[in-house]
């Protein structure tokens, strides 16, 4: 499975050249599967703006959005690990000619390659391979790739400074379009420790800003005529939620875009006061507006605690994906903060 890769992120994780990144691996885990995926691709800055690096981001094929259930934006999360692969690092032909010139990509190797050399089977001298875009060349070198020549061998230096001198020649008989074994493979000098990554959704709901990254964060949706926006004024502390012309029956979602179990947190909890004294609210956590068993607070002009123990509310509910605020009395204000799923 391959991705693109956001450009700023482009030299690779080891901050090496650019396109070093292409066939650098990443372990990748969703609410839905955990799978290693590799580097193929380049997500240009230029007409996506997403891929402007403000978080660490991933266009992800579609085999790879398949499996790993990632529809549209999401989260996830991720680490750098070694590719999967068998056997030796490879070079795939991609162009020729008779006079020496080549062109080609090395393919399966476990770790991204830095820097490539070659010389003649028959000569001593190291020259180096020139980047080319998402690939290599060497210009018209007649000595060494051209028809009659001995052929050439290839010395490759990983991202992680391992130098690898590959034993096999790559003679001029071998033809564009064909792959060759180079008889060699890098190995991984900084392996990762512990297990798998794990994702979870962000569990902060509200804290002065709303929580998870730009484009995929927990989002505030409200019906009927209430209005929300965010305020420093009268918050317990730093910023916090303020929803006016709350009527009867009306409230708000807010909203986080992939829906998650519940066991994953075991509470809910918010601080929470409204400008008129002996207000009710109703706060339930809710999977596309049904809700979980919904919990009754009266809410005064001084803040008051709210705890939610998630598996006696939602023992039913196999998923949900927004907390739901609900006014049961008459018309208020109310403002919301440090809001919250806890582990």
């Amino acid at each position: 499975m391959t991705l693109a890769i956001a450009e700023p992120y482009n030299r690779s994780s080891y901050e090496g050249e650019v396109g070093e990144s292409c066939g650098e691996c990443w372990e990748l885990d969703t609410l839905a599967d955990t799978r290693i995926v590799m580097v193929h691709d380049l997500c240009p800055i230029e007409g996506n703006p997403l891929c402007a690096g403000g978080h660490f981001h991933f266009d992800l094929s579609g085999e790879a959005a398949k499996v790993l259930d990632a529809q549209g934006l999401f989260e996830g999360q991720t680490r750098r690990v070694p590719c999967p692969v068998d056997g030796n690092v490879h070079i795939q032909i991609l162009d020729r000619n008779e006079w020496g010139y080549v062109r080609f990509q090395f393919v399966n190797h476990r770790i991204p390659i830095r820097n490539a050399d070659y010389r003649a089977d028959n000569d001593t001298v190291w020259r180096p391979v020139q980047r080319s875009g998402g690939a290599w060349h060497v210009l018209d070198d007649n000595k060494t790739f051209a028809s009659g020549s001995p052929g050439g061998v290839f010395r490759i230096t990983s991202a992680q400074g391992e130098i690898l001198e590959c034993p096999r020649v790559l003679p001029y008989a071998q033809s564009k379009g064909t792959v060759f074994d180079l008889g060699a493979q890098l190995t991984d000098q900084h392996p990762s420790s512990g297990g798998t990554c794990v994702f979870e959704p962000p569990r902060v709901v509200f804290d002065d800003d709303y929580g998870g990254i730009d484009k995929v964060r927990w989002t505030m949706n409200p019906w009927g005529g209430a209005s929300d926006s965010k305020v420093t004024e009268g918050c317990f502390q730093g910023a916090c939620i303020r929803v006016d012309n709350l009527g009867q029956w009306e409230g708000f979602h807010i909203y986080y875009r992939q829906a998650f179990p519940p066991s994953i947190f075991s509470k809910l909890t918010m601080r929470v006061r409204s400008t008129l004294e002996n207000s009710e609210i109703t706060v339930a956590p809710s999977y596309q507006g049904d809700r979980c068993q919904e919990t009754s607070v009266n809410v005064e002009t001084d803040w008051s605690d709210v705890s939610i123990e998630i598996a006696s509310v939602c023992a039913e509910q196999p998923l949900i994906d927004a907390v739901t605020v609900s006014n049961q009395g008459k018309p208020t204000v109310i403002l919301l903060d440090d809001v919250m799923f806890e582990k």
